[in-house]
Formats: C-alpha cells, structure tokens, sequence
C-alpha cells in the first residue's frame, strides 16, 4: 500500500509539475493582421490608362521612391518605398476612366496610409496633364 501511494505521489509531482512550471509558448506568425479600412488601395481617375501610368510614374519619381521595375503591357510598377516594396497596377475602366491598385509586394499591410495618399493626391492635383509623344 506503501509503495502505490508513494508511487502515486511520485506520478502526480511529476504531472503537476510539468503543468505548473511549463512556459506559455506562443507561436511565432499566428495572429492574423486585418487590413485598415482607412487606407484607399484602389482609386478610379478621369482619364486615360497610358495617362494614368506616366502620372503614377512621376508621382513616385516626385516622392523620392525608388522604380525597380516598369511593366508598359500590363500596365504594372514595382517600387520600393522607406525599404518596403509596393505593386501598382493600372487598368482602363473604358475610353475615358481608368483604375489604379496599388499593394504591398510582400501581402504585410503593417505601413502607413500616408505614402499611398501621397501618391493619390500627386495624381489628384497632376490629373489636368496630358502627356504627349514626342517624336
């Protein structure tokens, strides 16, 4: 009888043991992040998609951004912005309206609305310019 109860004994302060003095381990990555609904990733514009693209084009130049790769078919840009990468997409709506997206390379939304609000308000104010070829 001796020898189960201290058996017993012996098993139960090994279990509360492990329970009591176990560390909280909290995985790395798990919680999911929501999307701001403050930040504006997509804008419709009176004007042209070939338009729209320069206008992008030279916001980001005005900003001080850094263009890593221009994509004239699609209508797609790849900048980095404060060592964050960014995709813009532009695409004609018709002849006369066109949209522009842009989004995080990287799907991390962890930045501040005011770079794309930047951007949109250098298009905003920049949108009466109509660029010409020159030949």
């Amino acid at each position: 009888m001796k020898k189960t109860f201290i058996s017993l004994f012996t098993v139960l302060i090994f279990f509360i043991g492990q329970i009591t003095f176990a560390e909280d381990v909290v995985p790395i990555n798990t919680t999911i992040k929501a999307v701001p609904d403050s930040i504006d990733f997509s804008k419709t514009y009176k004007t042209t998609s070939e338009n729209l693209l320069y206008l992008l084009l030279s916001a980001i130049n005005a900003q001080n951004y850094s263009i890593e790769e221009i994509q004239f078919r699609t209508g797609s840009v790849l900048f980095k912005a404060y060592t964050k990468e960014f995709i813009a997409s532009v695409s004609a709506q018709d002849g006369y309206n066109s949209f522009i997206k842009i989004i995080p390379a990287d799907n991390n939304y962890n930045f501040s609305p005011v770079l794309l609000e930047k951007l949109h308000n250098y298009i905003e104010l920049n949108n009466n310019i109509n660029f010409q070829k020159v030949l």
